[in-house]
């Protein structure tokens, strides 16, 4: 870094920090503070300090950056001092800055996972499903730092697809049904002009890459129940892609503001073809009916931009929730799916609602019941469970039998 570069780096975080404290001290003594109102609890009751000191520093950091102007100049020092790796106070959203500009999540302090348990709970889901005669397939979605890690700052690890292959390997020697999506995705990018498969300042997949899953899952489930995909469903060409630009700044981006590397744009993809579906979320008293642009899409997040309290990509499916279904009404006779899904799906289910008579997706992070007990009732003709690859280390989405269960494994 040139002299003059480092002066005007150091000018500008000195501003900052005299901005930050400005901001802070007007809060405090107008009484609007969150800090402000910490004091006021602890001179009540001085028995708060415990609290009072653990909570202090968040406290001033939200009167600091409650227009997020300190993210922005942060984000913007760190851009200008070439740092490609922005720590954060939680180690699992440390920000990286691939080799590309892309941003990705990676803990610096982490190791990896062991997925055994992970694959015996989905083998065991697998052979009580098998007793109703309910299949089971388990799809891998990928994520957006490559198996070879080449793009990731000099000295940064990433364990997610080594997690991945552990756990692919044991479902394989417990005869677990799965579909890897990572080659199939990188091998789409390969193709002339194929367009971007995963967001600049978000984790998950563009609406471009989540199609190329859906084409391969929906395939998949095609030759295990036999019914056949209208071509239509499945060409990219029959649909109308409205392109919101400059909208998103994705969980990644939120972090680091978008000084540091910019914004996203996201794509609506509206069919050509007549749909109508109805789209039911109980607990979140959501019910709506209509073609697939209004009924599973939620267009009305993209309507005003608001890049750090919005989230564009609930566009899709409207977000991550305990238990939904998107029912069609051109294709009664087609199969019945449930998908125990992440954040992934939100792009996928909607496509592949296309096939079904229903889709229903449950996401265990909300949902913590036996899924066994709600068999009978859903009624599924398969059974479908898709993580992407970071989530190979998350305990809670192979909580199948609900959250206290402990089933005795037997393999």
């Amino acid at each position: 870094m040139s002299k003059l570069k480092r002066n005007l780096t150091a000018v500008l975080f000195l501003l900052g920090i005299a901005a930050g404290l400005v901001v802070a001290v007007t809060a405090f003594f107008s009484g609007s503070g969150n800090l402000r109102a910490e004091f006021g609890k602890l001179r009540r009751d001085f028995s708060y300090l415990p609290t009072f000191l653990s909570g202090a520093e968040n406290a001033l950091n939200q009167d600091l950056d409650e227009d997020h102007y300190f993210i922005q100049l942060y984000g913007g020092i760190q851009r200008l001092m070439g740092r490609r790796v922005v720590e954060d106070v939680e180690a699992d959203y440390t920000v990286i800055k691939l080799k590309d500009g892309d941003l990705a999540f990676e803990n610096l302090y982490g190791g990896p996972t062991d997925t055994q348990p992970y694959a015996q709970a989905l083998a065991e889901f697998r052979d009580q499903l098998a007793e109703k005669d309910i299949p089971l397939l388990y799809v891998q979605a990928p994520q957006k730092v490559s198996q070879s890690g080449d793009e990731l700052p000099e000295g940064v690890t990433d364990y997610g697809h080594d997690n991945t292959d552990r756990l692919l390997a044991s479902l394989d020697e417990l005869d677990v049904d799965t579909l890897d999506l990572r080659p199939v995705l990188e091998e789409a990018a390969q193709e002339p002009d194929a367009p971007r498969f995963y967001f600049r300042t978000d984790h998950h997949w563009t609406p471009e890459g989540g199609f190329v899953g859906y084409q391969a899952v929906t395939e998949r489930l095609s030759e295990i129940l036999g019914y056949e995909v209208d071509p239509a469903h499945t060409d990219p060409d029959s649909y109308t892609k409205i392109t919101y630009e400059d909208s998103f700044l994705g969980s990644q981006g939120k972090r680091v503001g978008t000084l540091y590397t910019g914004v996203d744009s996201i794509n609506l993809w509206k069919p050509n073809f007549e749909t109508d579906f109805t789209y039911s979320v109980p607990l979140n008293a959501i019910e709506r009916t209509g073609p697939f642009e209004e009924s599973l899409l939620f267009p009305e997040r993209v309507e005003e931009i608001d890049y750090f309290n919005g989230n564009p990509y609930t566009l899709y499916a409207g977000g991550d929730y305990n238990l939904a279904r998107m029912t069609n009404h051109l294709n009664p006779d087609g199969p019945r799916v449930l998908l125990v899904r992440d954040s992934y799906s939100c792009i996928l289910a909607p496509f592949l609602a296309l096939d079904c008579s229903e889709l229903i997706t449950i996401d265990l992070r909300y949902f913590k019941e036996n899924l066994m007990d709600y068999m009978d009732w859903l009624d599924p003709d398969m059974v479908v469970v898709m993580y992407c690859t970071s989530s190979t280390r998350l305990p809670e989405l192979f909580q199948f039998f609900g959250a206290d269960a402990k089933p005795e494994f037997r393999y």
